[in-house]
């Protein structure tokens, strides 16, 4: 059930009048009920000139409802989460996302249009992603120009199951799963492949160093692309380079 607008907007008063100039939506279901999502962006708006939005939305929203999306942009969405997660038709069939690669595609494009970035989510490293699943990743990052919109640590992923996660008794999961790590209340798993637990490692010091050092994406990027073995070509390296600011916010997002 929707919260009401009125609430929602309440809300916001109260973080605005505490010096927010910008408000976070992080529900995937934003854009469930578009015509609610519409009414509180506007009410936002209207109230509060200026002051800017992101929200979270899942794939198949952006396709099925992203005729919403000219209004949301004039009303100050700054920019869009959405968990992509995978591309790997089969890996995606397996944590139920409710898209497909060609999905992803549509999504995009739809928020291309409307001048609206997208800022994708992932879990790279699943029981189930080859490594030249992980190189498809970076492969399509590069190629629709997404590198400046992912945060690095998002390539360091790794799926997490808590006990009584849909996954737990996956007959998918179930080969691969360990003993309980009850610190992190989640099931241990190892990949079939052992190079793809030893390239989780290495990708996740990577992507710390970069973090403590201040490194720009595009050069993380990189150092992560060869560590997967995906040689970029000129074309590709070309679009790493960190030209104009993404908008994003100060801590990286998980979704």
């Amino acid at each position: 059930m929707a919260v009401p607008t009125e609430v929602v907007l309440a809300d916001i008063e109260q973080q605005v009048a505490a010096g927010a100039g910008h408000i976070t939506f992080a529900d995937p279901d934003f854009l469930n009920g578009p015509a609610h999502a519409v009414r509180v962006s506007r009410g936002l708006a209207d109230r509060f000139p200026g002051v800017t939005f992101d929200f979270t939305a899942k794939v198949e929203h952006l396709v099925e409802r992203g005729d919403v999306l000219p209004e949301l942009v004039e009303c100050g969405a700054a920019f869009v989460i959405s968990a992509v997660e995978a591309l790997a038709d089969p890996v995606l069939e397996i944590l139920e996302k409710g898209h497909t690669r060609d999905d992803v595609l549509v999504a995009l494009e739809r928020c291309r249009e409307v001048g609206l970035p997208v800022r994708p989510t992932w879990v790279p490293f699943t029981p189930w992603t080859t490594r030249d699943d992980y190189r498809e990743i970076l492969e399509f990052v590069v190629d629709q120009r997404l590198v400046g919109h992912v945060d690095p640590v998002q390539f360091a992923i790794r799926l997490l199951v808590p006990p009584g996660s849909l996954l737990e008794e996956h007959p998918d999961f179930v080969p691969h799963r360990g003993e309980l790590d009850a610190g992190a209340w989640s099931w241990r798993w190892k990949h079939p492949d052992p190079e793809m637990d030893a390239l989780h490692g290495q990708v996740a010091e990577v992507v710390e160093a970069a973090a403590c050092g201040d490194q720009k994406v595009g050069e993380t990027f990189s150092r992560i692309a060869g560590l997967a073995g995906l040689t970029l070509t000129p074309e590709q390296s070309a679009a790493t380079i960190d030209r104009r600011p993404v908008p994003r916010l100060t801590e990286d997002w998980f979704c």
